[in-house]
């Protein structure tokens, strides 16, 4: 059994982005495409983590949140998208809205706590993580290389979190509850409609996220800090961030073929390596580069698996 056809929430088209016969292949732009979003992704994670030493999570959501709506707007609008924006409260679009909230929550905490690789490398673990739960629902069906595989990758986690006798360290706990969100909220993508187009799904999400932590501001109103004007400054560039990585992720997989597109959403680690060393001197230990390897090349067999299937979506980041 394998996944229902997966949603085409946007496409090439909308962007008014369809491969030309001159230049560079679709398949080779899409490459390029997924390394930038990579790279938005880990900037963004970046500059969050900055702000994130000082300024109150919720606080970074709400304030995050305005910029990042006005931007999905324009993006519908932009794309011609706007009659769909009633899809906004379609109940499917809804709930992803609500899971990206609450992982948006998680994931800014486990964030702050963590390195930046260490918790890049835990939360690439979503993909291994949709196999599971697709198999669980009876959406898919997979063989014992595949369990093998899954199970390879769920290693390479524990030796990133490095669980002690007195347990797991509670931020990494968070990025592995973070990455389950995550494929719980991909799996609930793949059966919203055609007809929401994805900048829609993403406005309905960033709508969601700025509700949260406005909601949690307001039961907390001491906890509001005043950001000074590089704080603002990193915040403000977050919401350009995750705007852009959403949808240069999905143009990736729009324009390539996703088995060779999708081995490149790894080059987000190396990302992580250079900007945590960069920014705060990190240098992980062997432990955690070995699990990371693990993870990444048990994704790959996953991916190289799937091929013959053509079945995956793309998986964004979270706003």
């Amino acid at each position: 059994m394998t996944f229902k056809k997966p949603a085409d929430p946007m496409s090439a088209t909308d962007l008014d982005l369809v491969p030309r016969q001159q230049g560079l292949d679709a398949t080779t732009r899409g490459v390029l495409a997924m390394v930038l979003g990579m790279g938005f992704q880990v900037a963004n994670d970046t500059v969050i983590k900055l702000a994130s030493a000082r300024v109150p999570i919720h606080e970074i959501m709400a304030l995050r949140g305005p910029l990042s709506i006005v931007l999905a707007l324009f993006a519908v609008v932009a794309f011609g998208q706007r009659k769909r924006l009633g899809l906004v409260t379609h109940p499917l679009v809804v709930l992803r809205s609500a899971l990206e909230a609450v992982c948006c929550l998680i994931y800014i905490t486990a964030l702050s706590g963590l390195g930046l690789a260490e918790f890049t490398s835990i939360i690439q673990a979503t993909p291994l993580l949709i196999t599971g739960l697709a198999v669980l629902l009876g959406w898919q069906s997979v063989g014992w290389r595949r369990w093998t595989a899954i199970g390879v990758g769920f290693v390479g986690v524990l030796l990133v979190a490095k669980p002690s006798a007195s347990g797991v360290n509670f931020y990494a706990a968070l990025a592995l509850l973070a990455a389950f969100i995550m494929a719980v909220r991909d799996l609930v993508t793949r059966r919203i409609p055609d007809q929401a187009p994805s900048m829609v799904v993403t406005l309905g999400a960033t709508l969601t996220v700025t509700a949260l932590g406005a909601g949690l501001g307001a039961t907390h109103p001491a906890a509001w800090v005043m950001p000074t004007a590089l704080e603002a400054g990193y915040i403000a560039f977050a919401a350009i961030l995750v705007v852009a990585c959403n949808m240069t992720i999905v143009l990736a997989f729009r324009l390539g073929d996703m088995s060779v597109v999708g081995p490149f959403r790894y080059s987000v680690i190396l990302g992580s390596l250079i900007l945590g060393y960069a920014v705060w001197g990190d240098r992980p230990d062997s432990l955690a580069l070995v699990g990371a390897a693990l993870i990444v090349a048990s994704g790959l067999y996953a991916l190289k698996r799937d091929r013959p299937r053509k079945t995956a979506t793309p998986d964004v980041a979270p706003l």
